[in-house]
């Protein structure tokens, strides 16, 4: 049997199958974690596994909103610095830097695919097969960066099935939704091909107001004319994509599959309010009515503000436009509004409202069953995408730090697996991996806070690691069964800094210590020009897990796995005693498991409870005084190992079939992240946590399906729940995000052929004001704190087609 052919017609999970009686039960789920077809009941894994008919019950378009089911689990985009990235932590590991210097700490793969940088990983889950989400260090199975967990998403494969679909939908902030595909027979038996594509728009739910003209008088220019004070708007999405595929049979024990995707996404920028302002390193405002910094021209005063005495040393404040932190009068107390301009008075830098990813891809995947006891694979793959984002991130008409940040990336990996079995005692897996990847990163750097305005880069980082690893599934006896997996890495990565002035002129040296009267503009990282920076390292990881079947309906497990996320080099020094190396985390993790599925096949239970030793934690620290003094250590954007910690955690998952009509999901997470060791001089005390890790989280989901007259009805609600987390590794109280409720719900109808079906989805359906991502809060160098409103109680209907 070729591996994966199964579950190209294989229903995995969702709607509930029935016996010959007409009982419910919960249907089998088929997963390829151990590089094999297994019911995900048999794998020894924490696994949440989910359709593409469950995403679209549940009305899942992108890769964020997946998360929120899995237990421990955090997807979310990147703030207004980080742009058009995903944040993803597994069980309190991950990664929030975009720069191709450093490493995601949760492996993401399409199809088998590593994507290797976060930039460009917000991707839409066009006509997927399923998805499955791995927990805990995936070291021997996963590789390279998978310490913390995996994604992986796999798309439909062409087949002989007749099942093109179009889909439309309009929704609130004029959205528009498009989406499609469709099998083609072109060779009978032989040849197959499928074509997919979705195009979504949607303005976004952040406006941008004139400040001049909400606020007449002020010595700001006006940039519109009229009475509508609104410049524009973020949060917004407007991209097109398209994927292609073909598989082959060139006879009954080959089979290539090629596939190709190409991505446009023209989105607005991240939406993004001001929450908090406070002093920066070098004063860009003073209090309402003393005026601007020393270094702004002429006389320029704002109107006078009452500031009420506990804002007392909130300097900006008149820039917020809710919440407590704000003191203008004038304020529109609107959470969704913001004052930015995109523009720096005192540069004269103007930058284009923009965010873009521009990306493709095409793979080979080659099936050979070169006879009954082998079976070898292929997958060979190219991925390159170019990306740039304006980042302005105090969302003020008068900014501390104004970006516009490009990175062009390219890659190519290389993967071959030898399937081999020996009758019913064991399935060997042995197998080698090649990937090499090169990313130039340049931006327009303006440093109000700072005084900085520069270029950056390019900076070319070059990224090669390969691999040799074994794994086997050992039945040890009728009940007992040991998996046990090895895995030897190899990495090196170079990082090359380039460095000049704002007109493209060399950073001449200073002539004396910070500060001192005639030293040349960006002097303090005149020597990082041409400076090169090497990480090199290797490790062997492995893993052995114990499977016991209690009867045929349950299994327990325990389990031990290493992993690793790769170190590299500190790519923003603002001194050239900055420039300094991390080394890699390491992880060591035991954890033990069940899972049980009870009542005749009707409710399936899984639980895993874990213990995580977490060394040479890394994190990116904005003061950095105590390592480098009082002269080199502000301004700081340091990535720095911070620590070890102790990890534990358990999770609950549970799918129930009640009835032939009811269907009701459920997952819980609770985790406890104790620092063990803490490195001198990170600022960080033993009893923080880690970033964008909430103590708790949970989902609860049901559906029940109605039969009626015109075909069906199904309404769906989706109730998920996440605690307090902090977005930095201090755990500032300006970085953390306050826990949240989100209640959504979807009505579903159906034809009684299934032919025409139409949906009504509501989201946030309490309009509760939460935030997705936030800064890290003021501390005194850049003066702000920032946040990224989520969206507010939106709907949308959707019509589609099934063609048979």
């Amino acid at each position: 049997m070729k591996i994966h052919q199964q579950l190209f017609g294989m229903a995995l999970i969702g709607a509930a199958t029935h016996t010959a009686s007409a009982q419910a039960v919960v249907e089998e789920v088929v997963v390829t974690a151990q590089f094999r077809e297994q019911s995900v009941q048999d794998i020894p894994i924490a696994i949440t596994a989910m359709t593409g008919e469950m995403l679209d019950a549940r009305g899942h378009n992108t890769i964020d909103e997946i998360g929120a089911q899995a237990p421990n689990v955090t997807l979310t985009r990147g703030g207004s610095f980080a742009g058009p990235m995903l944040i993803g932590f597994i069980r309190g590991v991950g990664q929030t830097d975009f720069n191709p210097a450093l490493e995601p700490g949760i492996g993401l793969y399409v199809d088998d695919v590593y994507y290797s940088t976060l930039t460009a990983s917000i991707l839409d889950l066009l006509d997927l097969d399923r998805v499955e989400i791995l927990r805990g260090p995936q070291g021997t199975l996963a590789g390279k960066n998978s310490i913390g967990g995996a994604i992986k998403l796999y798309s439909k494969r062409p087949s002989a099935d007749n099942d093109a679909y179009i889909e439309g939908g309009i929704g609130d902030f004029d959205a528009v939704d498009i989406r499609g595909g469709s099998n083609f027979t072109l060779v009978e038996d032989r040849l197959y091909a499928r074509v997919s594509g979705v195009s979504r728009s949607r303005n976004g739910h952040v406006k941008t107001l004139d400040y001049a003209c909400t606020h007449p008088g002020s010595v700001f220019p006006s940039h519109v004319s009229g009475t509508d004070c609104v410049t524009g708007r973020e949060g917004g999405i407007h991209y097109t994509a398209v994927r292609g595929a073909l598989r082959w049979l060139p006879s009954d024990s080959l089979e290539i599959n090629f596939s190709g995707d190409w991505t446009d996404d023209e989105s607005e920028p991240v939406a993004n309010t001001l929450l908090e302002t406070g002093p920066t390193t070098a004063p860009i405002i003073l209090t309402p009515g003393a005026g601007l910094s020393p270094t702004a021209p002429g006389p320029m005063i704002w109107e006078t503000v009452a500031i009420p005495p506990t804002l007392e040393g909130n300097v900006g404040c008149m820039f917020i436009a809710y919440g407590p932190s704000s003191c203008d009068p004038l304020s529109p107390n609107d959470p969704y509004v913001n004052y930015e301009t995109y523009t720096d008075p005192r540069t004269g830098l103007a930058l284009d409202r923009r965010q873009y990813v521009e990306a493709k891809s095409a793979s080979v995947a080659i099936d050979w069953d070169v006879s009954d006891r082998l079976q070898i694979q292929s997958i060979t793959a190219y991925r390159e995408y170019d990306s740039g984002f304006v980042s302005a991130q105090d969302g003020t008409p008068f900014p501390v730090a104004l970006l516009f940040q490009r990175l062009i990336h390219d890659q190519v990996s290389q993967e071959f697996r030898f399937n081999t079995g020996f009758g019913d005692f064991a399935d060997i897996t042995i197998g080698a991996f090649y990937f090499d990847a090169d990313t130039t990163m340049d931006a327009r750097v303006d440093l109000g806070y700072v005084n900085f305005d520069f270029l950056h880069g390019p900076d070319p980082v070059d990224d090669r690691h390969y691999a040799v690893f074994a794994n086997g599934i050992f039945r040890l006896t009728d009940r007992l069964e040991l998996a046990a997996g090895l895995r030897y890495s190899d990495d090196k990565k170079v990082y090359r800094y380039a460095r000049r002035n704002a007109d493209f002129s060399p950073i001449e040296p200073c002539i004396g210590p910070p500060g001192t009267p005639g030293n040349p503009p960006n002097c303090l990282i005149s020597s990082l020009n041409g400076t090169v920076g090497v990480f090199e390292d290797d490790r062997v990881d492995i893993r052995a897990a114990l499977s016991y079947y209690l009867n045929d309906s349950a299994m327990v497990y325990a389990s031990y796995a290493t992993g690793y996320k790769g170190g590299g080099v500190n790519p923003r020094p603002f001194y050239n005693v900055q420039a300094v190396s991390f080394a890699p985390e390491e992880m060591e993790t035991i954890e033990v498991g069940t899972k049980v599925q009870l009542l005749q096949n009707r409710l399936r239970l899984n639980g895993a409870a874990f213990y995580n030793d977490y060394q040479d934690i890394t994190a990116t620290f904005d003061d950095c005084t105590a390592q480098f003094g009082p002269v080199f250590g502000v301004p700081c954007l340091l990535n720095s190992n911070a620590g070890d910690a102790d990890v534990f955690g358990v999770e609950l998952e549970l799918d129930y079939v009640p009835t032939d009509a009811l269907q009701i999901d459920a997952s819980i997470g609770l985790i406890d992240f104790e620092y063990q060791r803490i490195s001198p001089n990170t600022g960080i005390s033993l009893d923080a946590t880690s970033q964008y890790t909430p103590e708790l989280t949970w989902s609860v989901g049901a559906q029940y399906n109605l039969s009626i007259r015109s075909g069906s009805l199904t309404p769906r609600l989706d109730v998920v729940y996440q605690d307090d987390m902090f977005v930095d590794p201090v755990n500032n109280e300006g970085g953390r995000i306050e826990s949240y409720t989100l209640v959504n719900g979807r009505l579903t109808w159906s034809d009684p052929n299934g032919a025409w079906v139409i949906a009504l989805e509501g989201r946030n359906l309490t309009d509760e004001l939460y935030y997705t991502n936030k800064g890290e809060g003021v501390s005194g160098l850049s003066g702000y704190n920032n946040g990224v409103p989520g969206l507010p109680r939106t709907w949308m209907l959707t019509l589609r087609r099934n063609l048979f």
